[in-house]
């Protein structure tokens, strides 16, 4: 990503849409996972049988001798938390890299969640963590966060879903909006994860890498394991690899809607804000 992306991202008024358009009706429809979270102290009265007895003031009822409880007004304010997953892979991209389409993903995410005033928690993990920022509401983490995006060294990477899914569970107890981002080129763990909180996959690839529009000898080297070789691509070989593409996203796709997690396609050259939208909008 150059400097031309960053300073795209503040411009066109790219805080403004995203922040009307991509979360605004998310307190609402999230509102059964927060049930009993984020109540904020409003008042006293007197207490009355539909009242929950969890609610009463002890100290006022002792002292006044009339039964009172305390009132409280829901904060509609969401906890997300947006992991950007750090593997060889994302360094591939026939016109633009995946690496700077997440990056890209992860900014329009972060002034939609900000820009309402939530809490913001980043997450840059491979098998392990590589960066993190837990529970902001302050805009400038976004430069910040794109910068990290930038200087990552993503080839020679592998996501370990275990590792990332037992460090989430134990470092986000607040009940939380989880988008995992990445090319997903491997099976997630998500089991408990998607158990306690409400997790979205965004899924980023690149078009060429699904049709495959090259025929040949290619000297080529492996993202992850960065060992190199020549291979030859015909009809055959490419047919073969994108059948075992379409399997593995078909068993991709049924463990997100195993646990009831919301996804949505992006590749390198889609409207990015039109995708995220249709993910969060989608029921």
């Amino acid at each position: 990503m150059d400097k031309t992306f960053t300073n795209k991202l503040y411009q066109n008024n790219l805080q403004l849409t995203t922040k009307q358009s991509i979360f605004s009706h998310l307190s609402g429809e999230h509102s059964s996972i927060f049930s009993g979270n984020g109540l904020d102290f409003r008042e006293l009265r007197e207490y009355n049988t539909s009242d929950d007895i969890r609610h009463l003031n002890w100290k006022v009822t002792a002292r006044t001798g009339n039964p009172t409880v305390n009132i409280f007004s829901e904060d509609k304010r969401l906890n997300f938390v947006f992991v950007y997953l750090v593997s060889g892979g994302i360094y591939f991209g026939s016109m633009r890299a995946k690496k700077d389409t997440m990056s890209e993903v992860l900014a329009h995410l972060s002034f939609a969640a900000l820009g309402k005033k939530d809490m913001v928690s980043t997450l840059f993990f491979s098998d392990r963590v590589e960066e993190v920022n837990f529970f902001s509401k302050r805009k400038m983490i976004i430069e910040r966060d794109i910068k990290i995006a930038n200087k990552l060294k993503s080839l020679g990477k592998k996501i370990n879903f275990k590792n990332l899914e037992a460090y989430l569970l134990e470092h986000i107890k607040q009940k939380s909006l989880i988008f995992l981002i990445g090319d997903f080129l491997e099976l997630p763990s998500i089991r408990f994860l998607s158990a306690k909180h409400q997790v979205y996959g965004v899924i980023v690839r690149d078009r060429l890498e699904e049709d495959i529009k090259l025929l040949g000898d290619f000297y080529i080297k492996d993202t992850s394991s960065l060992k190199s070789e020549n291979l030859f691509l015909d009809e055959g070989s490419i047919k073969k690899y994108e059948e075992l593409l379409k399997i593995h996203d078909q068993n991709l796709y049924a463990l997100f809607h195993k646990h009831k997690v919301r996804y949505k396609k992006i590749y390198t050259d889609d409207d990015v804000v039109g995708k995220l939208f249709q993910l969060v909008k989608e029921r």
